[in-house]
């Protein structure tokens, strides 16, 4: 449940803030988008309600534990917790946000998008705020979560929108010169805050894969690569082509979103993991990944050091994840659009097992 309602919530977020950005943008400059208004106040509604499941499951682990009812359960944690202050704010973020777009008087008003990024910014800052790497360094962890949160939503935000809601990209060379500068500021945004944030999360990164939050961290940053050449792809090698043959690039870009998709809703599940800044206290209270037992062969005990090494099974898995970014490429040319999904779906499932395959006991 935690799962599925982090992922919603991401998905949200993106949506809203991509909506806002582009109500900022002139229409000389994008493609024509039909974003229907209904989609993005039942967005902004589901950003309040997804964020209160985590307190909700909180509440049932906890109630009997301490003797309390449900109501009393969830007043202590509002007043008292720093995730109940968080919730609070964005509750009264995102009425502020539903009135603005759910009321025409407001959402007609030229200073709207201005005022809705901003709501939406404040509403990303307190997300941050309830994060685990802000119970870990409450003013480090606040700006690197909020960074690498903020540019991954800006980033797909607009991804998803203009792939999935254009109805014509007459306009598609105008809206690259802005929005591939941006795209590139944003991933190299995300990729210093998700360094930095490993740097007091995730210490001991073969070893982090004991735990569920080390496994999908590893499937997210192998997912992350067949992304970037996908935006890369239609960033720079396409438009060179539709200039040649007139073609749409619609499928292209929701190829691309299909596996940024698959790499915010891996970003959602670690956001419901325990990160394994200190792998051997973990645990003591969490079980190992079923996925590294699955995969693990040799003889495990919470205190062993992880290390990877070379293995023909490991090196073999790797050389066919590589031809399958190969057959991507051909697919790429050849317009065959969900071979080259599927096959990008494939390598991040090989190289997975490549990496997890090298992994042994020191």
């Amino acid at each position: 449940m935690a799962y599925i309602s982090e992922s919603i919530l991401y998905i949200c977020f993106s949506l809203v803030i991509g909506y806002f950005i582009l109500q900022l943008v002139p229409a000389a400059h994008k493609p024509t988008i039909v974003f229907p208004q209904w989609l993005v106040l039942l967005c902004v509604i589901f950003i309040p309600v997804m964020s209160y499941v985590p307190l909700h499951l909180i509440v049932l682990e906890y109630a009997d534990a301490f003797q309390l009812g449900y109501i009393p359960m969830i007043r202590s944690i509002l007043l008292d917790l720093p995730v109940g202050e968080a919730w609070l704010w964005t509750l009264l973020g995102s009425i502020g946000l539903a009135i603005m777009v759910g009321i025409p008087a407001f959402a007609k008003d030229r200073h709207m998008p201005k005022v809705g990024l901003l709501l939406t910014l404040l509403l990303s800052v307190w997300f941050g705020f309830a994060s685990h790497a802000s119970s870990l360094s409450s003013f480090r962890g606040l700006v690197v979560h909020t960074g690498h949160f903020t540019s991954v939503t800006v980033w797909l935000g607009i991804l998803f929108i203009v792939s999935w809601f254009a109805t014509d990209y007459s306009q598609w060379t105008k809206f690259l010169k802005w929005f591939s500068p941006l795209a590139i500021v944003c991933v190299l945004m995300s990729l210093i805050a998700g360094i930095t944030l490993m740097t007091f999360t995730t210490e001991q990164y073969n070893n982090g894969l004991m735990l569920n939050y080390g496994q999908y961290m590893l499937i997210k940053h192998i997912a992350i690569l067949p992304l970037l050449w996908l935006a890369f792809s239609n960033g720079y090698l396409y438009p060179r082509r539709m200039k040649e043959e007139q073609l749409s690039p619609k499928g292209y870009l929701r190829a691309e979103s299909i596996l940024a998709l698959v790499v915010l809703i891996v970003t959602a599940i670690m956001g419901q993991q325990a990160p394994p800044h200190n792998v051997l206290e973990t645990l003591q209270t969490e079980s190992p990944s079923k996925l590294f037992s699955l995969l693990f062969h040799g003889s495990f005990s919470p205190d062993i050091q992880l290390m990877w090494q070379f293995n023909f099974n490991s090196v073999m898995l790797w050389i066919a994840a590589l031809l399958m970014l190969y057959v991507s490429y051909i697919a790429f040319k050849q317009r065959k659009l969900w071979v080259m999904v599927i096959v990008c779906l494939l390598f991040i499932i090989l190289a997975y097992l490549g990496y997890m395959f090298g992994i042994v006991a020191k």
